[in-house]
């Protein structure tokens, strides 16, 4: 049985779409995910571990909520993971701005740029707010 009309005229504005992308366009998407994935590679327990007591930013629409990293915990790994990094950063921020569970750019002036998910959490010190973020490193 030979192609259908409909599949035709699918495929058909597929390769057109495509033909009509610029290669340089696509070179430059390529080599932004590289740069990305080699930045997230820094971005280990140690890198934190020296960054402990430093203000990160945490861009909260068009404001910018200031938070110290004040522990770095390890997180428990088992069997194939055991080679894994996991660990948990904690943040404190001040009681008046809060932040909600979300995924955040976060600015520091030594480690850069980055996304995470950051989760308001319970704490006993109640003069401020706390906040986790999770690391799951799935490369050893």
């Amino acid at each position: 049985m030979g192609t259908s009309r409909r599949d035709f005229i699918k495929k058909g504005s597929l390769m057109a779409l495509v033909a009509g992308v610029p290669l340089s366009l696509v070179e430059r998407t390529a080599a932004s995910e590289n740069t990305s994935a080699s930045v997230a590679f820094g971005l280990n327990k140690a890198a934190f571990l020296a960054q402990l007591n430093s203000t990160f930013l945490v861009h909260e629409g068009a404001s910018k909520v200031a938070v110290r990293l004040v522990d770095v915990t390890d997180l428990p790994r088992r069997g194939a993971s055991a080679r894994k990094e996991a660990f948990s950063l904690l943040f404190k921020g001040d009681k008046a701005t809060a932040l909600e569970q979300n995924t955040y750019l976060i600015e520091h002036e030594k480690l850069g740029l980055f996304s995470f998910l950051v989760v308001p959490i319970m704490s006993k010190d109640k003069s401020a707010r706390h906040y986790e973020a999770i690391i799951n490193h799935l490369n050893p």
